[in-house]
Formats: structure tokens, C-alpha cells, sequence
């Protein structure tokens, strides 16, 4: 269950809100701009939207959403929760005594319900259900245990009575969207599932919300109407928002880290691709995708694979899907789906090729061109059905390199003079895709941060040797000397002495950050961590004088002529060092 501040920052972008107060630049995976807590030329403010964090690398403020707004505002936090609550649309009396026990009894409801749908499936009724799954979409019984599915009867009120049993009572069991009021005079009420195969779904926590019901079309039922949809889901209610939720994350969440998400189409879909072993497929509920749906999976990771259905409702879905990824700054691919399939019947046919084609996504734009150009006939309107598809895409793309790449590729497939393709993309209007949020991918990459204002030379060793773990292995006694404050030695020290990652806390956010934004820069490791060691020790031996010469004038002053000589030999030294340097 959600905390107030956790479910704000959840719908609020920390960027979106810091860019009502002061003006950000796209930098790769972050924002960055000038800090307005200090007097600064040269941007040393960044925004992390992925850490949902903020840091002054000028004069060391940082913090989250809640910090920012206190600190531009001078409110309290409870002010602040208030006002970020009415902005984000969270009520805060959620917390009150009375809804958090409904909070937790709806919970132990949907628990209860998957549970009663479950056995079900592994009754007499449920027997044909069952062995649908099994021997005609492929299920692995260990997969349908794992994902929970289940079966509702085709019977108007046996999960309400189970329910009734168990001591709910009808207005809480409607409230959490698994029974409805008959519009009847008798305003009975009866069970929203019938005859249906039963998906639970889950947050990303792993807590039981809701389900979406699929009709079961083999037998013909008594309690549903042959125009009734094929699929039903629960309706919205104080656990379940379809915008916020992502079917399989809460098994997927781990492999997104390392794999990057691959969006599919339906649970089924999301079920098949876990048991051939892509267990990084998610999917909506019965939604298209959602700028609250790309920020929880920003969450995660910032690459995101889109696999949707080979037809045209799946192609509209896709170019949907991509604009809306883009915009919420994720790295969008496509995986390819053979023509007239779906994901769950790509898998049953052959498991090993949607391995591949999960393992191997391509551009976005290279299988939008390629699917225009599928039955490309060469006819003056074809040509214009592949450019009005295309060129769009192609105009958006900031990246000069990127676009004449696109163009010279669009122009030999279609067989049209690059020129005419430049003059015809001049008249597109430049549509509002978001695309300038993107990191574009032959973009030139920015160069070394080492000199950036703001980034102290201790933390940016520091942020190196995080990032790049071999390096730990050129920091010994004599190196740890020259960090000046406790908790960077204590930190550096920790690094040197073991070989395997360590995590610094929230005490170095600001080198947690440095060390995640050096994936924006084109660096080479070795060369930039002996940089900056150097002038580390320069700042070292530098200081070291300063004391010197201090204590020079005080043996001048006492006329004390031993430790005069003695001063001036060890400055002598340093200075000598320092040039060598």
C-alpha cells in the first residue's frame, strides 16, 4: 500500500514540476539548468526524473519533489504535501483510519476472490476451461499456477455467496468491483464474472487489485449474453486504476533492470512470454498506453520493446505507443511479430524464434518503414501511402546525422530522389511528439564532465570508480589520503578494500547521480580517472602550501630561525613536486 508522498511522486514528474518555477535542458537522461539557490552563469542544477531527484553539483542543495517546492516556497511539509496532493489528484483523507481498513479489507477481498477463482478452474465446471488453456494456447500448468488464473462459473452469484461466507458484506464486495447491483426491482446483487477464464491482476508490489475476465466461447453459457464483450475488467475502484497499471510487472520488475521491458498486447500475450523465458513482457489493462503507464516503467529502465499485434489496429497502437514512449524520454524499439500473429500464438508456434526476436529488437523507424513497405507495389500512390507513414517520424528526429541516415534509406526503397524527399518533409508541420526529449541515436555525445562547474574533483573520482568497478583497483594508501572529508574517505576506502559494487547511501545522492549521468558522455575511463587524480593531487599539495605559508609568517614573526629553514626546505619540496605535476 502506497504511502501519500509515494503516490505523488508516482503521478508527478519531479522535472514537470521544477520546470514551473525555473527553465530546464534536456541532457540525455536528465534535466539540467541553473540553480536557483545560488548566483551561478553555467548550469550546475540537475533533475533525474528516473530517481525522481534533484541535485546542485554548485552548492550541494538536493533532495526530492517535497524538499524543492519547501525550499522555493518556504512551506512546511505538511503544507507541501497538500498542495502537491491537490496537483497530483491524491486524496490525503486515504489515510484516514476508516479507508485504510478498507484499503485492507478490499485487498484481503480480490485475495480471497483469486483464490476462489483458482479452484474453480480445477473443478468439474472448469475442467473444459482448463484444458482449453492447456492444449489450444499452449499454457504450461506451472505457468497458470505462477500467474494465478483461474475460473469464473457460469453462475449468477457463487462468488458472492462464497464471499457472504467468509463474513464480507455486499457493499464492500461491490466495492471492490466484483459484484454489481441487478437493475431489476429486486436490486439484487450478483457476481460481475461469469463464464469467464480469470487473470488476477497485481501491483507492482504484488498485491492482489483487481482481474479482467475472458469469456469462455466453447460452451454456451446460461448467465451471459452472446453480444456480452469478450473481455471484462474490474472496474475502477479505491486499489485499481487501469492508467497505473502494468499486468506482470510485479514478476517482471527484476528483469527489467537488465533487460529493458518488452510491452505486449494481453495477458496471455504476457503469460507465454514469461514461460518461453522473455520475463521482462508487460502489458495494460485494457487501456492503450498511458504517460503514467511510461513513467512507471521509467521506474525501471529507460529502453522499452514494443510488440503489438501484426495488424492495423496493431500498427495504429504502435505509432501511438512509440510517440508516447519518446515523449516520456524511454529508448523505444520494436519487436517483430511474424504478420497475422500475436504474441501468445507467436510463442506456441515456435518459443525459440520469440527469443530471438525479444533478444533482438529493432529501430522503431526501420520497422515502420519496413511494415509501409510491405506489398509495396511502386505505383505513384503507393509511394505516397509509405511517405505519409514515414516522413513524419523523419521530421521529428533532431539529430541531422539521424535524419539524412533515414532519408537516404527511404529514398532507396522508394526509389524517390533524396532532394524530392527534403522538400517534401520541409512542408510537414514539425508535430508535437515529444521527440526533442529523446537522446537520438547517432547523435554525437557530449564530452568529458570532468571540468563541468560544480563537480568537485573527490566526488568525481568517486562517481568514476562507482561506474566503472576495475578502476578500484588504482586506489591505494597514498590515493585515500587525498580525500579531505570523512564521509568520501570513508566511501573511497569502502571501494578500495572490496572487490564487489557497493551502493553508497543517501548521504552521496549527488555521486549516485554524477555516476549515473556519465552514461550520457563519451568518455574513456582510464584517461579520465588518471585525470583526475592528478588534479586531485595538485589540490592536495596546493592546500598543503597555503598551511606552509601561514606557518612561515608565524616563524618569521617569532624570529624563529630553525623552523624557518626547516618551513622553507618542505615548501621547497612541495613546489617542486607540484611543478612536476
Amino acid at each position: 500500500m502506497l504511502s501519500p508522498t509515494e503516490e505523488i511522486k508516482n503521478r508527478l514528474d519531479v522535472a514537470a514540476v521544477i520546470q514551473g518555477y525555473l527553465k530546464l535542458q534536456k541532457a540525455g537522461a536528465y534535466w539540467k539548468g541553473l540553480c536557483p539557490f545560488h548566483n551561478e552563469k553555467t548550469p550546475s542544477f540537475v533533475v533525474t526524473p528516473a530517481r525522481q531527484m534533484w541535485h546542485c553539483f554548485g552548492c550541494g542543495e538536493g533532495g526530492d519533489i517535497f524538499s524543492f517546492v519547501a525550499k522555493m516556497e518556504g512551506l512546511e511539509f505538511s503544507d507541501v504535501l497538500r498542495l502537491l496532493a491537490e496537483r497530483a489528484g491524491v486524496k490525503l483523507a486515504r489515510q484516514d483510519p476508516q479507508l485504510n481498513s478498507q484499503r485492507q479489507r478490499t485487498h484481503e477481498i480480490c485475495e480471497l476472490a483469486a483464490r476462489f477463482f483458482e479452484r474453480q478452474l480445477l473443478s468439474q465446471t472448469g475442467r473444459a476451461a482448463a484444458a482449453y488453456l492447456v492444449k489450444e494456447r499452449g499454457l504450461a500448468p506451472e505457468s497458470i499456477k505462477n500467474f494465478n488464473v483461474g475460473w469464473a462459473p457460469d453462475s449468477w452469484q457463487s462468488l458472492r455467496d462464497f464471499l457472504n461466507a467468509e463474513g464480507y458484506e455486499d457493499k464492500e464486495i461491490a466495492a471492490a468491483g466484483l459484484i454489481v447491483q441487478s437493475e431489476e426491482a429486486s436490486r439484487k446483487f450478483h457476481d460481475r464474472f461469469r463464464h469467464r477464464i480469470m487473470f488476477p491482476i497485481a501491483n507492482s508490489q504484488g498485491q492482489l487489485v483487481g482481474f479482467t475476465g475472458r469469456i469462455f466461447e466453447k460452451i454456451k453459457s446460461r448467465t451471459v449474453r452472446e453480444d456480452a464483450g469478450k473481455y471484462v475488467n474490474t472496474p475502477g475502484t479505491i486499489l485499481y486504476d487501469k492508467s497505473q497499471l502494468l499486468y506482470g510487472l510485479d514478476k517482471a520488475k527484476t528483469a527489467l533492470k537488465d533487460s529493458g521491458c518488452i510491452l505486449v498486447e494481453g495477458t496471455l500475450d504476457v503469460i507465454m512470454s514469461h514461460q518461453a523465458g522473455v520475463r521482462n513482457a508487460v502489458a495494460t489493462c485494457g487501456t492503450a498506453l498511458t504517460a503514467a503507464h511510461a513513467r512507471l516503467i521509467k521506474r525501471y529502465t529507460d529502453k522499452l520493446s514494443l510488440a503489438f499485434d501484426a495488424d492495423e489496429p496493431g500498427d495504429n497502437a504502435l505509432k501511438k505507443g512509440i510517440v508516447l514512449a519518446m515523449s516520456a524520454g524511454l529508448k523505444v524499439a520494436v519487436v517483430a511479430i511474424p504478420l497475422g500473429k500475436d504474441t501468445a500464438d507467436a510463442v506456441k508456434e515456435n518459443p525459440e524464434l520469440w527469443l530471438k526476436a525479444a533478444s533482438s529488437p529493432v529501430l522503431y523507424l526501420k520497422h515502420i518503414m519496413d511494415r509501409s513497405l510491405h506489398n509495396f507495389s511502386g505505383t505513384l500512390e503507393a509511394k505516397k501511402t509509405v511517405l505519409a507513414s514515414v516522413l513524419p517520424f523523419i521530421k521529428n528526429i533532431l539529430s541531422p546525422l539521424e535524419r539524412d541516415y533515414w532519408l537516404e534509406e527511404l529514398s532507396r526503397q522508394v526509389e524517390v530522389g533524396k532532394e524530392v524527399l527534403t522538400s517534401e518533409i520541409k512542408r510537414l508541420p514539425r508535430e508535437d511528439f515529444g521527440l526533442d526529449q529523446t537522446k537520438n541515436i547517432l547523435a554525437p555525445q557530449a564530452k568529458s564532465p570532468a571540468n563541468w562547474p560544480g563537480w568537485r574533483q573527490e566526488e568525481y573520482l568517486l562517481s568514476l570508480l562507482i561506474r566503472y568497478p576495475d578502476l578500484k583497483s588504482r586506489l591505494g594508501d597514498q590515493e585515500l589520503e587525498l580525500f579531505s572529508r570523512p564521509e568520501l574517505f570513508s566511501l573511497a576506502k569502502s571501494l578500495a578494500a572490496d572487490s564487489s559494487d557497493i551502493v553508497p547511501d543517501t548521504a552521496h545522492s549527488s555521486i549516485i547521480l554524477m555516476s549515473e549521468m556519465l552514461a550520457d558522455f563519451d568518455i574513456e575511463p582510464e584517461a579520465e580517472f588518471a585525470q583526475t587524480l592528478n588534479n586531485l593531487k595538485k589540490q592536495h599539495l596546493q592546500s598543503k602550501l597555503k598551511v606552509i605559508q601561514t606557518d612561515i609568517k608565524k616563524a618569521e614573526t617569532a624570529s624563529d630561525a630553525a623552523a624557518l629553514e626547516l618551513l622553507i626546505k618542505e615548501f621547497s619540496e612541495i613546489s617542486r613536486k607540484l611543478s612536476e605535476l
